[in-house]
């Protein structure tokens, strides 16, 4: 009896001992895309894919609402928010992020209903091609991106408006990239 439980006992502590495999690493995330995917074709106007596609200057700025005041032209988006403060001009690596997160589909829950938030803007990235200028707008408490085309004359036409919680984190983190010095900015969550 004592030789079978000391037989037991060996082999159990040496179950216990035995090396356990090791998971594989799970595989490395796809690279950002760098184009417009189709979901983000069929929903974006062509005019705004065209000037982030474009685009030879993407700079950060702090927005915030007008308050009903009418806003410095130098420094509108339309007639309801202002330009603040500007943060840096992104690089070529902020850009492909930037990029990435506007172009790929799963950044954007396209079937959400927009309309209940009270859109409060905190950030833009505003892409300048030829003429042309781009300002997405981000309120981070709605989660949601505005878009919105200027013209030559400061003239601003609403170009969409749509959900991007999925992609929230990766633009927050940008934008407080972008904008280090700015204490609004770094205290947004």
């Amino acid at each position: 009896m004592r030789s079978t439980v000391a037989v037991a006992l060996a082999v159990a502590s040496l179950a216990v001992a035995a090396p356990k495999k090791k998971k594989a690493p799970p595989p490395p995330p796809p690279p950002p895309p760098t184009s417009p995917m189709p979901k983000v074709q069929e929903n974006l106007s062509e005019k705004v894919l065209e000037v982030w596609t474009t685009a030879t200057k993407v700079q950060a700025w702090r927005v915030a609402s007008s308050g009903g005041v009418r806003p410095d032209p130098t420094k509108a988006i339309g007639s309801d928010w202002v330009r603040e403060a500007a943060g840096k001009e992104l690089g070529a690596p902020e850009l492909a992020t930037l990029r990435g997160l506007l172009y790929d589909d799963k950044s954007y829950r396209f079937e959400q209903d927009v309309s209940r938030c009270n859109f409060t803007p905190d950030v833009s990235f505003q892409a300048q091609a030829g003429v042309d200028t781009v300002e997405g707008v981000l309120s981070f408490k709605c989660n949601q991106v505005v878009f919105m085309l200027g013209k030559p004359g400061g003239r601003w036409l609403p170009s969409g408006s749509f959900d991007v919680k999925p992609a929230r984190g990766k633009l927050l983190e940008l934008a407080k990239a972008m904008l280090d010095k700015d204490l609004p900015t770094q205290a947004l969550k």
